[in-house]
């Protein structure tokens, strides 16, 4: 069976922006901080290629 090449590296990039939107999200307190946590949770498992 051949392995194709998986291209991770949009992951990382939405898993670091999002990161950074959660740090900025806790400093200002933003009321609706967990909405950003599914996108990092998922970019990252994406990013590691768990799924």
């Amino acid at each position: 069976m051949e392995q194709t090449k998986k291209y991770r590296g949009i992951w990382w990039l939405v898993f670091l922006a999002s990161t950074a939107a959660l740090a900025i999200a806790i400093v200002t307190h933003w009321p609706w901080l967990t909405l950003i946590l599914p996108f990092a949770a998922t970019s990252f498992v994406k990013a590691m290629d768990i799924m």
